[in-house]
């Protein structure tokens, strides 16, 4: 095995950004986001590792038989599985399904034989996908499955999530374990999906304390939301000294995004991603979700950057390309912040970091 850590994994394949485009929620921005890593020079810095089609048994390492034949062949009920409105069937799918775990895959692979210290997948992070059941856009629930295999070598994973949606999926998954801690940061109220994700501190038997969630109010700038994520995050660190870390960077909390929920900018994420770097271990790095193509790719673009030891490399603008005309009138790198009260004040994220610090004991 390995001991000499090179060059970061991305991991891609012209297949897997092809069948991640076929999602409808997310038509067309794989594409987007590779050929803005490819605009930015980032290929030579990264050792890019091609995706594969996980297998009938891969998928069922985590959900069911039933659900994997009713996602990749034809014939099976619907509404079953939950493959009815936002995530109805779509032409390709069973190809998405397959390359967004199998990319996860190789990702994980890559940590477990020592080939790297930090994989990235950015078609990866789909979280809300349950055992034997689509939702949220989510047919298939990769980032359970990375952790699976990851288990093959670490003995403790910490999955954190930056999605502004509650990774319930994962939740849910790593409820009962004593070898995954979960932390998600998010917004959650009544009437906002999934719904769940309100309990500072939740988990069940040998799982108790082990799913810690951060509740943010609308509006969350970069300080707000990065404060809150580097005190629990080393709070959780110490707590339960993870062997390896999965981190989910949906984007879907940027300014710029439809839901206009949280306020940052990628400034937030690439703080984020730095300081699980810093943390020193084995880092599997995962897409989410984003709903504005030219902002996932500026924002996962970057972090490309910043994972390769290139973040001060990102030019003010975005650079000439294929896609240049979708990132006007302004053709800047940059997500600016929008002007909107943020209703998080430090005192009201002070108190859900020592509401956490108080639990986790």
């Amino acid at each position: 095995m390995s001991t000499h850590y090179s060059k970061p994994v991305l991991v891609r394949s012209v297949q897997s950004i092809q069948a991640a485009d076929l999602l409808p929620a997310n038509a067309g921005r794989a594409s987007r986001v590779h050929a803005l890593i490819n605009a930015l020079g980032l290929k030579d810095s990264v050792q890019i590792e091609a995706a594969r089609a996980a297998t009938d048994e891969e998928l069922c390492m985590f959900h069911s038989a039933e659900y994997v034949r009713a996602v990749c062949y034809a014939g099976s009920d619907e509404s079953d599985f939950g493959l009815v409105h936002g995530c109805s069937r779509f032409v390709g799918m069973a190809s998405h399904v397959r390359y967004a775990a199998g990319g996860t895959l190789v990702a994980a692979e890559a940590l477990i034989t020592g080939r790297t210290r930090t994989a990235l997948h950015w078609e990866g992070g789909r979280h809300h996908g349950r055992r034997a059941r689509a939702a949220g856009f989510c047919y298939i629930n990769d980032a359970v499955l990375g952790i699976l295999r990851l288990q093959q070598r670490f003995s403790r994973i910490l999955y954190i999530d930056l999605d502004l949606h509650h990774g319930d999926g994962v939740q849910l998954a790593f409820e009962h374990s004593a070898r995954v801690t979960t932390l998600s940061l998010h917004h959650a109220s009544r009437g906002f999906y999934p719904g769940t994700g309100l309990a500072c501190v939740e988990g069940r038997g040998r799982g108790q304390r082990r799913s810690i969630n951060v509740n943010l109010q609308p509006g969350a700038r970069d300080g707000t939301f990065t404060g809150a994520y580097s005190a629990v995050g080393e709070l959780v660190v110490e707590r339960f000294a993870p062997d390896a870390v999965v981190l989910q960077c949906g984007c879907d909390g940027l300014a710029g995004d439809p839901h206009k929920v949280f306020n940052l900018t990628t400034d937030a994420y690439a703080e984020c991603l730095r300081v699980a770097m810093a943390w020193a271990r084995p880092l599997l790095v995962l897409g989410g979700g984003g709903y504005s193509h030219s902002d996932c790719a500026r924002c996962w673009a970057r972090l490309t950057a910043v994972a390769c030891g290139r973040g001060s490399d990102v030019p003010a603008d975005v650079p000439e390309h294929e896609f240049l005309g979708e990132y006007g009138p302004g053709f800047e790198m940059a997500v600016d912040a929008m002007r909107v009260a943020d209703e998080n004040s430090a005192e009201s994220v002070r108190a859900i970091v020592d509401a956490i610090a108080g639990q986790l004991g």
